[in-house]
């Protein structure tokens, strides 16, 4: 994290600065501490420390907490039963898609296939004698040698050995899947989880074999406020982080936003994408996902350790330069500075810094430390540094309530 420049450390005022820095980066919707005391603007200079308010803009995320799940996964059932002759894997092998798992004997389904075909072979020769008979009726009918009515029956008689040939030739597709199906191979890629038969097992059709998951990817899924959807930056990718595999970060590609609401938790299911080539993620892990919302506009940031409250309205104290007769008596690599206390109004939150919307400009010195003893006029002494680089900060989750009331957008 990169430091505000800080102008000035002295006294007992290092302690309060600490409380003041560990309200902001801990407690986010706590309201800085109440800055009632009552000041003598006569007295000497206070020793405070400042940095200046920048323009800038925010680093915008949401922090927010999901479940992995696996990529794809498989529960391998028999089509058709037998004894088990052959399991090829065992727990926590992978496979690739068409490897053989399992075998099962197929004798009775080769028996069935024999069966229902020679059921097939005498369906179709019934349908060739009724539609013989039927055709030999339409002749008559057309020579009026028979009345029509008598045809019905004979193209019943048709209907009935056509349909029930239909039935047969079903069955017999049927019977040699399942003599196919005597060899059991995997249909994904992916990590054999649960095997649940052995060798020697007698099984029935649909018994459960094998459970598979695919780890090449995973799926993290978290939820988020309707507030944030909008601001949600779909083509910027997530970081996502699992405190269980050492709190490495991943990146990781947005993939689905769930068009309506959970009914129980009022919150909209957010799906991520994450390469997983060294299967180290597994479903069921706990993830903190950090995602990307669309940047705001340049505003003035101020270090929220400069932000208090006077009389219950959002504070911050402006160091003005102090006149030449202020000046004198100053030690050297000091400065004297006139406090004016501003009412501000503020936007969005971020770790160290805060938005500033009204009441203070870019440049302006601002008081870290001590605000409980200023108030409009008191003179304050404080040191000059070389400046830093601007503080990388991030914000609160949008939604929350900040001191004074406002939302992070």
């Amino acid at each position: 994290m990169v430091r505000w420049p800080r102008i000035g450390v002295f006294g007992g005022a290092a302690a309060i600065v600490a409380v003041v820095l560990g309200l902001g980066c801990k407690q986010a919707d706590e309201a800085p501490a109440p800055s009632e005391a009552v000041v003598d603007p006569g007295a000497g200079a206070i020793r405070v420390e400042a940095a200046e308010a920048r323009l800038g803009v925010l680093e915008r995320e949401v922090t927010a907490t999901g479940m992995t799940t696996v990529w794809r996964d498989a529960n391998l059932r028999a089509e058709a039963g037998g004894r088990v002759l052959e399991v090829k894997v065992e727990n926590g092998d992978e496979v690739a898609a068409g490897d053989l798992l399992v075998r099962i004997d197929g004798s009775r389904q080769r028996l069935a296939v024999s069966g229902a075909s020679a059921r097939v072979e005498a369906l179709e020769y019934d349908v060739e004698l009724a539609r013989t008979d039927y055709e030999r009726k339409q002749g008559l009918v057309a020579k009026g040698s028979l009345a029509a009515a008598q045809l019905d029956p004979a193209r019943h008689a048709l209907d009935r050995a056509t349909a029930a040939l239909n039935g047969a030739r079903a069955d017999l597709g049927s019977a040699r899947r399942s003599s196919k199906d005597a060899r059991m191979s995997a249909p994904i890629d992916g990590v054999v989880t649960r095997r649940l038969v052995d060798a020697g097992d007698t099984i029935g059709p649909g018994a459960p074999l094998l459970d598979l998951v695919d780890l090449s990817k995973i799926r993290v899924r978290v939820g988020l406020a309707g507030s944030e959807l909008g601001r949600l930056d779909q083509s910027a990718e997530a970081r996502v982080t699992i405190e269980d595999l050492g709190g490495a970060s991943t990146p990781a590609r947005f993939a689905v936003l769930a068009p309506a609401a959970d009914p129980v938790t009022g919150l909209f299911d957010v799906e991520y994408h994450l390469d997983n080539p060294e299967r180290r993620i597994r479903g069921g892990m706990v993830a903190t996902v950090e995602l990307p919302l669309r940047q705001g506009s340049e505003r003035v940031l101020a270090p929220r350790a400069a932000l208090t409250r006077r009389a219950g309205k959002l504070t911050l104290f402006v160091l003005a330069p102090a006149s030449d007769a202020q000046q004198a008596g100053v030690a050297d690599g000091l400065e004297r500075r006139v406090v004016e206390q501003r009412e501000v109004q503020v936007g969005v939150y971020g770790d160290d810094e805060v938005e500033i919307l009204s009441g203070v400009e870019p440049g302006e010195v601002l008081a870290t430390s001590a605000q409980h003893t200023l108030a409009d006029a008191v003179l304050v002494e404080l040191e000059r540094r070389p400046a830093a680089g601007p503080l990388a900060s991030r914000p609160r989750q949008p939604g929350s309530v900040e001191p004074g009331g406002s939302r992070s957008p």
